[in-house]
């Protein structure tokens, strides 16, 4: 193709839903917002503002929609500095404010906004209401509603200047990110019900809007790219485009999320800006930014146009998802890339690195990559139009599948992306990249290769986390309680865990597999009790719990967290030692087994789930033996002990120095996992993609902690130092339903729950990044491993899950 055509590549997989085909990209650093002076009056008491956003910035006011008519007479809903969102107004008697406590801090994925205004509402709290994907915001930090029956002065006001992305009464707050479906509704006061729904899998989803604007509604789109600001609700309320071009027509949506640069993992001395698609490098060698979305199995390219020529000194490939930010990319072991000043490849080189193709170093010029990542091999390709015509570098044929820039050997669990950066000591702006947003690519991709999107992602095998897993929360009676689950679906529990939040009580674990009334405790290491009053029974959509102090003291709070396996389970062979039952869920990628051991050296248990596990936990039923947990990341000459704080142990007594296979996992001839004839229980998790997963990080020692990249919208999450002491912290999205989540427990501890800042974590739409900087999630230099479940998949097949 010609230079300037754009190829597209976007499959866009049925969803069966309302589907939004683009969006508009607000620039926050180049003035760029839309602006109408209404010719007269709206209704100045009732509206309903609702559009979906995915912000680019956090720390940073950006103005949704705001007007001002003079001092002391403005409006406006903006996502503050603070990362609040806020709802202003002062104007003739109709003072208000209304600040959430919720932070609103996830630039990875879309998320729909509703602000309702009716002051004709008896009720102050109904007369400003917010909603976040379709929840109605009930948590203030600031709370001040207008009079009953007072009128606005600036919004929805004649002669009026309506300003969409900024603050137009300083000229500033200008918004950063990306905007779609804004709709104005003129004198009704709608919840989200009309502009979206709950999908099957549970995840909040647009809809066709099917009702009227009123006199100064509107219905703004970007459908046109010429006309940006045209509106298609019928009523001709046209906004006129100011430092907006028909390159910010882009087709990252709510119902197709595209990849970004993620401000969570940049480091100092740079900055994001044009929608986090360019990258600006000020006066520092080695910094590179990585994409929202992994890379996952099957032919994926992306390009990148050199802006100056001092982005000859740029460098474009992969990384993995431990390389630092703070490396250049191809300098490390673990990131490969096309060096552009000089066209030679890199892997763990500083310099020049090694011959390979072509350099690329004039203005205009694009470059792409190519990435095919199948099973354990991962191979990327370069090419560009530095001739004027675009050459694969090398002689290199991706639709081939030869002639490659590098074949790496992977683990099919390592998480890549595509990521770029600068290996020269001066200001630089790198990029802009192009995942495919813009409508395409520049130069047709190689047969088979598609834009990274989540819509052409592969679907989960587990498209929503709460039919395998879920939290629940309830109050203590002192009678005999059943607890219902309350997530979008419900299953019978095979392994619930349950601690008391309010008061000292100690960790309780029933599965089905020992059966009801039987407990162990994850605080300390003594055998299996019967408590007729613990666990009594497990229902088809909960649990029940009798009296006891640790399950069910009146008005005390408790948290469940359960599993789905598969019932009581049969008797596994596949070891050397026969498991008296096991129940697994392959789909789920979890297992139950209980055993009786033999005190052989390389004796074996199976546990049924086809994979090898990524953890195992162990525990002596019959003898005081510490709880053993198995960790992949920490490799399989060690374990860490739940009960204690202690760091891992390295000793073959554990797992016989052997990694679990797909069918059985490895044991010593020592008590704590097989004993002569000491009975056991052994819980295997496997890692299921869009589920769950099992990896590790390393701390910063900064309140801007870590992000860890899951693949997926959190609902649990357990970490453990392993390079020292420390608590076994453990988050959940339902103690902690929004952002900051800083509700801890720990599992070796029987302490009640603690809400300490320095462990706070936020839960995104594709990971969690750490919030606080304690030495016990979050020490500088320190490692931790981390056992995640989904709320929900971030995307592929259905509708991509949406920012928290």
């Amino acid at each position: 193709m010609i230079p300037g055509s754009l190829a597209s590549t976007t499959i866009r997989k049925t969803r069966g839903e309302y589907t939004i085909d683009q969006s508009i990209r607000f620039n926050g650093n180049d003035s760029a917002y839309l602006i109408r002076t209404p010719s007269g009056d709206g209704n100045l008491k009732t509206f309903t503002i609702n559009l979906w956003i995915k912000i680019s910035t956090i720390n940073k006011d950006k103005f949704i929609l705001e007007a001002f008519a003079g001092s002391g007479t403005g409006e406006f809903l903006v996502i503050a500095s603070t990362n609040k969102i806020q709802f202003y107004g002062d104007s003739s008697g109709a003072n208000c404010n209304v600040v959430t406590t919720r932070l609103f801090r996830d630039p990875n994925a879309w998320a729909m906004l509703t602000a309702a205004v009716d002051t004709t509402q008896a009720t102050a709290s109904n007369r400003i209401k917010l909603y976040y994907n379709g929840e109605q915001i009930t948590s203030f930090s600031t709370a001040s509603y207008p009079t009953l029956d007072k009128t606005f002065a600036s919004l929805n006001k004649g002669s009026v200047a309506q300003n969409i992305g900024r603050y137009g009464a300083a000229g500033s707050g200008y918004y950063d990110g990306y905007m779609a479906e804004i709709h104005f509704i003129d004198g009704t006061a709608l919840d989200p019900s009309s502009f979206g729904k709950y999908n099957a899998d549970g995840v909040w989803v647009p809809k066709k809007y099917a009702g009227t604007y009123g006199t100064n509604g509107f219905y703004i789109t970007g459908a046109d790219s010429a006309d940006l600001g045209a509106d298609d609700s019928g009523n001709g309320n046209d906004f006129t485009s100011s430092g907006l071009t028909a390159a910010d027509q882009v087709t990252d949506s709510p119902t197709d999320n595209f990849p970004t640069l993620n401000p969570l993992v940049v480091t100092n001395n740079t900055t994001l800006s044009d929608g986090n698609l360019v990258q600006t490098v000020s006066s520092a060698v080695g910094r590179t930014s990585r994409a929202t979305i992994a890379i996952p199995e099957g032919k994926w390219v992306y390009e990148y146009t050199l802006v100056d020529t001092n982005d000859r000194f740029t460098i474009w490939g992969i990384c993995r998802d431990d390389t630092t930010s703070d490396e250049a990319p191809g300098t490390s072991a673990t990131s490969y890339a096309f060096y552009v000043v000089n066209g030679n490849k890199r892997n763990n080189t500083a310099g020049g690195g090694s011959a390979y193709g072509n350099s690329c170093t004039s203005a205009g010029k694009t470059v792409q990559i190519a990435v095919h990542r199948n099973g354990t091999s991962l191979k990327i390709w370069a090419g560009h139009d530095e001739s004027g015509s675009f050459v694969w570098q090398a002689s290199g044929d991706p639709a081939a599948d030869t002639n490659e820039m590098f074949d790496i050997t992977i683990s099919t669990s390592d998480v890549w992306f595509f990521a770029g950066g600068n290996d020269g000591n001066l200001t630089q702006t790198i990029g802009p990249v192009n995942f495919g947003q813009t409508g395409g690519f520049t130069y047709t991709p190689p047969t088979g290769f598609s834009a990274l999107s989540t819509a052409n992602l592969d679907t989960p095998s587990i498209t929503d986390g709460s039919a395998y897993f879920q939290t629940t929360l309830y109050t203590g009676t002192g009678s005999s309680l059943a607890v219902t689950q309350s997530g979008n679906s419900t299953f019978q529990p095979d392994w619930v865990w349950i601690k008391g939040r309010s008061g000292a009580t100690e960790h309780v674990l029933t599965d089905a597999v020992r059966g009801v009334t039987k407990e162990l405790s994850t605080n300390d290491a003594g055998t299996e009790e019967t408590v007729a009053q613990g666990l009594t029974a497990f229902g088809s959509s909960g649990f029940t719990v009798g009296t006891d102090g640790s399950y069910n003291t009146s008005s005390a709070t408790y948290v469940g967290w359960q599993w789905k396996a598969n019932g009581a389970g049969s008797s596994n062979t596949d070891g050397s030692i026969n498991t008296t039952a096991t129940s697994v869920n392959t789909t789920a990628g979890f297992s139950i087994s209980t055993y009786t051991g033999n005190a052989t050296v390389a004796a074996t248990v199976g546990h049924g789930l086809g994979v090898a596990p990524k953890v195992v936990i162990v525990k002596s039923r019959s003898n005081g033996e510490s709880w053993v947990f198995g960790h992949d990341s920490m490799g399989w000459t060690k374990a860490m002990y739940m009960q204690t704080t202690g760091a891992p142990f390295t000793l073959d007594i554990y797992w016989n120095n052997t990694a679990p296979t797909s069918s059985v996992v490895e044991l010593h001839d020592h008590p704590v996992t097989n004993g002569s004839g000491y009975t056991y229980v052994m819980y295997a998790f496997a890692e299921i993609p869009g589920y769950s997963r099992f990896g590790s990080y390393t701390g910063n020692g900064s309140t801007d902690g870590p992000f860890v990249y899951t693949g997926f919208k959190p609902a649990f999450v357990m970490t453990k130092r392993t390079n020292a002491a420390g608590d076994w912290k453990m988050w959940d999205n339902q103690r902690g339903p929004y952002n900051v989540n800083g509700l801890t427990l720990a599992a070796n501890s029987n302490g009640a729950e603690s809400s300490g800042v320095a462990q706070h974590n936020d839960f995104l739409s594709n990971g969690f990044k750490i919030r606080g900087n304690d030495t016990e999630t979050n020490g500088s230099g320190s490692t931790y491993v981390y056992m995640a479940f989904a709320e929900h998949p971030f995307g592929g097949g259905g509708a991509p899950v949406t920012a928290r």
